[in-house]
């Protein structure tokens, strides 16, 4: 990487670094573009530079905590219980260390669902959802892999795809004002019901 190639990437970081800050301190809602610009020291134009809107700076801060929580978290597949079950305490997991960072983690909830991030190739979906699937996949695999699941390695990325929408929708459950004891048996009932489908 050039020196050039160095310092955008290092304003980037300083860019989620600080709009993370902002947003913990004051809420998603009430923080706007040229406010995020003013707190990294940054014109509005130079910050669009890097992110076009608020909806890109929060898709690119999720991506990074994700990562991170996968890290942190490796899949327990040594749990001495159904797949379905070992599947759903290791969203549990993860959720745990997603919710320090709860506000981002609910803004990005809903505008991953929004149509219009899908709508080109040039749209955040496009841009920044097959990076997290990716890392998602890295994660998941090792247990579909520990109990044989049925599938072709070519069909890896639908099944990617079908496993990253079931953890959405269970990160949508757990955060959900479900009461916690009744979001968990849903999140165990919805994982097993879906691993039967690849004959586990």
């Amino acid at each position: 990487m050039g020196l050039r190639e160095t310092k955008k990437q290092q304003t980037r970081e300083m860019i989620l670094t600080n709009s993370m800050e902002l947003f913990t301190r004051k809420g998603v809602d009430e923080v706007g573009m040229r406010e995020l610009a003013q707190v990294c020291g940054l014109g509005i134009g130079t910050y669009y530079n890097y992110f076009k809107s608020k909806e890109e700076v929060i898709f690119s801060l999720f991506s990074d905590i994700l990562r991170e929580a996968l890290i942190r978290k490796p899949f327990d597949v040594s749990a001495q219980a159904t797949p379905g079950d070992t599947l759903a305490e290791n969203y549990y997991s993860i959720l745990g260390i997603l919710s320090e960072h709860q506000n981002i983690m609910n803004e990005f909830l809903v505008v991953v669902q929004s149509p219009k991030n899908y709508l080109t190739e040039e749209s955040l979906g496009a841009k920044i959802l097959p990076q997290m699937i990716l890392d998602y996949w890295d994660w998941v695999k090792p247990m579909l892999d520990s109990v044989h699941a049925g599938y072709d390695d070519a069909d890896a990325g639908h099944v990617a795809r079908i496993m990253w929408n079931h953890f959405l929708s269970e990160l949508n459950v757990l955060t959900s004002p479900l009461n916690k004891e009744n979001a968990r048996e849903h999140n165990k009932y919805s994982s097993r019901h879906l691993l039967n489908g690849f004959h586990i």
